[in-house]
């Protein structure tokens, strides 16, 4: 997978953070900006959103999904900085096996799931991640509140 072009990056970023109804302003203070000129360098592709210090926290509160943050920086790993970005289909399982495994609606858990590092790829359905889940959590506690 490549990396979007700063320009395409930038305008996913505008669009997320206009559906917030955020100000640049806002986005800015929230995530520690100077001014607002850096984040209007961002938006426009002047700079290189998957380059800069700024882009997960930046992911993190405009709520950027996995696939967001894949197409813009696909080698990334997604560490520190809060909680994981959950991938859809976690989401899908928790919504959907959540009633039977009550852990899964842990916010513990969920950041332990989706934190998960993989060598070649990892679960990519509901029914896959529900199986991940049931199989660590003999071996795994959760991580303590993030």
């Amino acid at each position: 997978m490549s990396t979007a072009p700063p320009a395409e990056a930038g305008a996913l970023l505008r669009r997320r953070r206009e559906q917030k109804e955020l100000s640049q302003e806002q986005v800015a203070a929230a995530v520690g900006l100077r001014s607002a000129n850096y984040l209007s360098y961002l938006e426009t592709g002047k700079v290189n959103l998957s380059r800069s210090k700024y882009f997960m926290p930046l992911a993190q509160l405009l709520s950027l999904s996995a696939e967001d943050v894949g197409a813009i920086a696909p080698a990334l790993r997604l560490t520190g900085l809060g909680s994981p970005i959950m991938p859809r289909a976690l989401q899908d399982a928790v919504a959907e096996y959540g009633d039977k495994f009550a852990e899964l609606l842990d916010a513990d858990w969920q950041d332990t799931l989706a934190g998960a590092r993989f060598r070649g790829g990892g679960p990519e359905t509901p029914e896959d991640w529900l199986d991940y889940y049931r199989f660590i959590r003999r071996y795994t506690k959760p991580r303590a509140g993030s």
